[in-house]
């Protein structure tokens, strides 16, 4: 399963960079932004399409290392296991 992660964070990484390098290139696919243009000010379509491959390679690169796996609760420190010592409550 791990392997598997790991392709996958790769595979996303990857994306990640090409949306960076070719940024340009994605803004004259996507057009204007224009929640961007307005709320933001002029030119910040190409920002915000930076940001969306930025946050492509944060998300891949923490993937395989079960950052989004699972979440627990604050203070949540629950054991099912049962060790020796212990004995069931009946």
């Amino acid at each position: 399963m791990f392997i598997i992660k790991i392709f996958y964070a790769l595979f996303w990484i990857v994306i990640g960079l090409g949306i960076l390098k070719y940024r340009k290139v994605v803004y004259s696919w996507t057009g204007r932004f224009y929640w961007a243009e307005k709320y933001l000010g002029s030119g910040w379509t190409v920002f915000v399409i930076t940001l969306v491959g930025l946050g492509f390679i944060f998300v891949s690169a923490a993937y395989p290392f079960w950052v989004f796996d699972t979440p627990r609760q604050f203070g949540d420190t629950t054991n099912t296991e049962i060790t020796q010592s212990q004995t069931p409550i009946e």
